[in-house]
This record gives structure tokens, C-alpha cells and sequence, in this order.
């Protein structure tokens, strides 16, 4: 089971780790944004939002959500941030032009079979698929239908069930936890942070706690790979302000001075 990182014996863990300069990412909807029925509309708070500013100008901060960069970047309020990775960890990577291909295939039987279902909205994110049933008549007859398509489509498909939601993406896809991995890397960062909602941020978790870091879900799940929680998407201003607090406070007595190092230049 996990434990509350907003409790106060824990608290320490989540300023020293933004303290040592280790990558914060965060997923987009359900936890820095509202979950919400209508993804279109889909916003941070502007408290969220100017929490978020202010730790991007201190911290290496990244986004890796399941929506398109282009369809993410404008709910960022022009956060200027060290990455922003969409569509599960694929975009963009060296799998893209293939996840675009094979996705296209994908395209004509699911509008033909899924789109007709009543409430059903298929939305073709170019290099992954999410066919959402919130407002679907019947959400478990939309489902039974969807899986049992989806073995009939060209290449093989990795299915991973959200809220309200069933993302379909390329087998082979680079996932969250790789992009994770490859920031880590290629920005020489200690360890990584990640905080999010669903079994799509799963494989994040999972990377985050092999480093030098660990992984938050939004809400108590006992099946998850972070080692910690937070209990609604509520709590996310508190974490960040912890993470905020962690990375700009003093340095302490015997504590390296480059982490508090205020600003952050982007890892070049």
C-alpha cells in the first residue's frame, strides 16, 4: 500500500529529491488538470498553473501525457519546461513515422464498427488512438466491441484501459517509463519524480523507482508500482509547493550548494 507523500513524516523525501535536481514530470489529465468528461475542454487551475510556472524556472520539469504534443502544448499557459512528450512516450521518438503508419491502418475499421456505437468518440491522435465511452449508451457493451475488434486490426496493438477511456497504440510504442528513462539520460539528471493517475503511467512509476527517484499516484491504489500517493487531484498544488519549497530553501549545513541552486537552464 501506499503512503500519503503529503503526510509530514514524508514530506522530507519529496523536497530533498526536487533538491538534487532530479527530473519532476508529471502527467497531464487527472493530475495536473482535472479529470473531467469532456477532454477538449480539459485545463489546469491557474493556481496550478503558476505553481507549475515557477518550478519549471527552478527545476528540470517535463509533461508526458497521453494526449498529442499538439494538442497539450496550448493548455500549458506557455510554461516554458525542460520536454513535453505525447501520445504515451512516443512523441516524438524514433518510432513515430511507424506509429503514424500503422495507426492509419487502424483508422477505417474503427470508424466503420466503434464510431457507430451511441456516446462513443473516436479520437485519431496520429500515432495512438483513445476511444472514449464516458457518455456511451451502453460503456460495457462498447468495450466488449472494442476488444473484440481489435485483434482483426493490421500490426499488433497494445490496449491500456483509462478512466472513461481505451487507448489503443502501436505494439513496440515507446511507453511513459521509456520517456522518462531517456530524459534522465540525455539531460544527465540524478533520478526522476513522477507523478500520476492511471495504469497508462504505470511504466513511469516503475522507471522512477529503479533510479534515484519514486513515483506518486493521484488517489490510493494498492496495485501500483508508486511508492506513494496522493489522495485527490486536489492535493497536486501541495505538491507542488513541497517540491518548489525543496528546490529553492537554503542549502543546508553540509549539503552541496549546487542543490539549491535557484534556476534551472534547460540541461544544455
Amino acid at each position: 500500500m501506499t503512503r500519503n507523500i503529503l503526510a509530514a513524516r514524508n514530506l522530507e523525501r519529496l523536497r530533498t529529491l526536487a533538491a538534487s535536481g532530479a527530473l519532476l514530470a508529471f502527467d497531464f489529465d487527472g493530475t495536473l488538470a482535472p479529470m473531467g468528461t469532456d477532454p477538449t475542454a480539459t485545463r489546469m487551475r491557474p493556481e496550478t498553473a503558476e505553481l507549475l510556472r515557477n518550478l519549471a524556472h527552478a527545476s528540470p520539469v517535463a509533461v508526458i501525457t497521453g494526449r498529442s504534443v499538439a494538442d497539450v502544448t496550448p493548455r500549458l499557459d506557455d510554461i516554458v519546461m525542460l520536454a513535453v512528450v505525447g501520445n504515451h512516450g512516443a512523441e516524438p521518438s524514433r518510432f513515430a513515422k511507424r506509429a503514424v503508419r500503422e495507426v492509419a491502418g487502424w483508422m477505417p475499421r474503427l470508424r466503420e464498427v466503434v464510431a457507430t456505437l451511441p456516446g462513443v468518440v473516436i479520437e485519431d491522435k496520429a500515432l495512438s488512438v483513445s476511444v472514449h465511452y464516458w457518455h456511451a449508451a451502453d460503456p460495457g457493451h462498447a468495450i466488449s466491441v472494442l476488444e473484440a475488434m481489435v485483434p482483426e486490426l493490421p500490426h499488433a496493438v497494445r490496449v491500456v484501459h483509462g478512466i472513461g477511456i481505451v487507448n489503443l497504440v502501436p505494439e513496440g510504442a515507446p511507453d511513459k517509463g521509456d520517456a522518462l528513462t531517456q530524459l534522465v539520460k540525455a539531460h544527465g539528471l540524478p533520478g526522476a519524480l513522477f507523478i500520476g493517475d492511471e495504469l497508462t503511467d504505470e511504466p513511469a512509476f516503475r522507471r522512477a523507482a529503479e533510479g534515484n527517484g519514486f513515483g506518486v499516484r493521484v488517489g490510493r491504489w494498492s496495485g501500483t508500482a508508486a511508492t506513494y500517493h496522493v489522495p485527490t487531484q486536489l492535493d497536486i498544488d501541495a505538491a507542488l509547493t513541497e517540491l518548489l519549497i525543496g528546490r529553492t530553501r537554503p542549502a543546508r549545513s553540509g549539503e552541496p550548494a549546487s542543490l539549491s541552486a535557484p534556476t534551472y537552464d534547460g540541461g544544455s
